[in-house]
């Protein structure tokens, strides 16, 4: 099956084409290194490779699925591509400091509001030392995200569990899409600052929010397909708007929450909720 991008910029041709073929600014990145990024390797390229060759059968749920797969923790990321980690624990372990801290400043002040030396004092080395291991903000973005990528995965290969049952999916959305958890507030983040064209992460975040609709989507076509949506529900209008509804409840975790007085207003309890709403009895 190929992924039709709904929107994006305007290319050449007509018809759908894949995610891959429309997204594809990562093609030359150098890492610190001075190593170019193959696109073959790409984490993302990966999912969408995945998103196309998924066959219909593949995604029915069976009743002999049993537990929602966790994704993968925004926290591990994969090891680059030729990078050598065995008999440098040290190296490995510092860059994952690195990205760690870079990942919680980008979900605090963005991408724009959090430079080098903020993410170097966080973690409590020298600038120099930073740009040995990222040459740049860009590239130490780039790892970021792949990271939201691998998580990413993780929710598209749990996709025949996630759609086995309505509790499969409420639980999910307690879990890999909690609106309380880091991964959704760096998301969050990052998808309202790529609204500006000349955002280094555009395409990879749109791109990424994507699959995360994708995923929801095909969740629902199986909940539908079983008999346990609503009459007329539109799948793919619904994953939209849920996981517009995510990353709005993501953001309100992090803003009006801070000023209430009675903690009300559980994200949990309102996305389960929605989701209730279009369930079937």
């Amino acid at each position: 099956m190929t992924l039709a991008a709904a929107s994006g910029p305007p290319g050449p041709g007509t018809g759908p084409s894949p995610l891959s073929s429309l997204f594809s600014d990562r093609v030359g990145e150098e890492h610190a290194d001075g190593g170019a990024t193959a696109t073959s390797v790409d984490p993302l390229s990966r999912v969408l490779r995945t998103l196309d060759t998924i066959s219909a059968a593949e995604l029915e749920g069976g009743p002999d699925l049993r537990t929602v797969v966790e994704a993968p923790p925004v926290g591990a990321a994969d090891p680059v591509p030729g990078e050598r980690t065995a008999g440098k624990p040290a190296v490995s372990g510092r860059r994952e400091a690195i990205l760690d801290a870079a990942a919680a400043l980008f979900a605090e002040r963005g991408y724009h509001g959090a430079s080098l030396r903020d993410i170097s004092r966080r973690v409590g080395i020298s600038h120099p030392g930073m740009l040995h291991h990222f040459a740049s903000k860009e590239a130490l973005l780039g790892a970021v995200v792949d990271r939201l990528e691998a998580h990413a995965q993780g929710l598209l290969d749990s996709v025949e569990v996630l759609q086995s049952s309505p509790q499969s999916l409420v639980a999910a959305l307690a879990g890999p899409w909690d609106p309380r958890e880091h991964s959704m507030a760096l998301m969050a983040t990052l998808s309202a600052e790529v609204v500006n064209p000349d955002h280094p992460g555009r395409f990879r975040i749109a791109r990424l929010r994507l699959v995360h609709e994708h995923v929801l989507e095909q969740v629902l076509a199986g909940l539908r397909a079983n008999g346990r949506l609503i009459e007329g529900s539109d799948p793919k209008f619904l994953a939209r708007t849920l996981f517009s509804l995510l990353l709005g409840l993501t953001v309100r975790e992090r803003t009006v929450r801070e000023l209430q007085k009675v903690a009300d207003g559980d994200p949990i309890a309102d996305v389960q909720a929605f989701v209730q709403q279009l369930i079937a009895d």
